[in-house]
């Protein structure tokens, strides 16, 4: 499904080699005979470092009931406030994996439409699915499935879940180029699947840290439902690695003419 072309050389430098030779004249010619000192910069650097505020914070619970039972967690020496704000994290995360998913849909729809379904693996942690396109949605569901439940366990909590905590504000951020390949019309399949890849590793290992924290937190049922999710996960990994891999299989052996 739309391998990957080979075209002209635009970026490397081996079409020049005259250009490479100048350029590298030029740099030894004309550069200093030290290296740059960068060391006021980085104090500069440092000097921001040292006075800024922190990535916003974890806000209180919005209700008594909330209040009491963060204050309790407090007194027998926990920090609800970092289970909140990995909880927000993952709810962060969670919403943008639904959206991630639904620009993959569209990707998949448009291109098979133009170049065919390809021919990709459907087992997936034992379950069969009728089509990729039927695994890719219930992947999706899945997805909005743990966004929902975590929200709930915020508000089980006492938090609210649609405040924007430090690490979702810092999740956010760093899945933004994700989309942002998923969703170029340049960009292939197996080119939005390797960046759909990157999230959900990250995704189970913010799922492993999270079942972690709640065990520690004496809220062995919230762990038990984050379990659950996280098995799920791993099965997203174990299908979108192996999607990736046969797309790669396909467009290095070819069939015999």
């Amino acid at each position: 499904m739309e391998p990957t072309t080979q075209g002209g050389n635009r970026t490397g430098a081996a079409t020049a080699p005259e250009g490479v030779t100048a350029m590298l004249y030029i740099a030894e010619r004309w550069s200093p005979p030290k290296a740059a000192d960068v060391s006021l910069a980085d104090e500069d650097r440092g000097r921001y470092i040292a006075a800024s505020d922190a990535l916003g914070s974890v806000p209180p619970p919005p209700t008594f009931k909330g209040m009491v039972k963060a204050g309790m967690d407090k007194m027998l020496g926990q920090r609800p406030e970092m289970l909140f704000d990995k909880i927000g994290e993952r709810i962060a995360f969670e919403r943008g994996g639904t959206r991630l998913y639904d620009a993959l849909l569209l990707k998949f729809d448009v291109l098979a439409s133009t170049t065919g379904v390809p021919d990709l693996p459907l087992l997936e942690g034992g379950v069969r699915a009728d089509s990729p396109r039927a695994a890719l949605l219930r992947i999706r569901a899945q997805e909005h499935a743990h966004f929902l439940m975590l929200c709930e366990a915020m508000r089980t909590l006492g938090g609210d879940p649609t405040a924007q905590t430090p690490c979702a504000d810092v999740v956010g951020v760093a899945s933004m180029g994700l989309m942002q390949v998923v969703t170029d019309p340049r960009t292939t399949l197996a080119q939005s699947l390797n960046a759909v890849l990157t999230a959900e590793l990250t995704d189970t290992a913010g799922w492993d840290l999270l079942v972690q924290l709640a065990v520690q937190s004496g809220h062995t049922d919230l762990a038990e439902q984050f379990g659950l999710a996280l098995a799920e996960e791993a099965q997203h990994v174990n299908t979108i690695t192996s999607w990736t891999a046969a797309l790669a299989s396909a467009q290095i052996v070819t069939p015999a003419t």
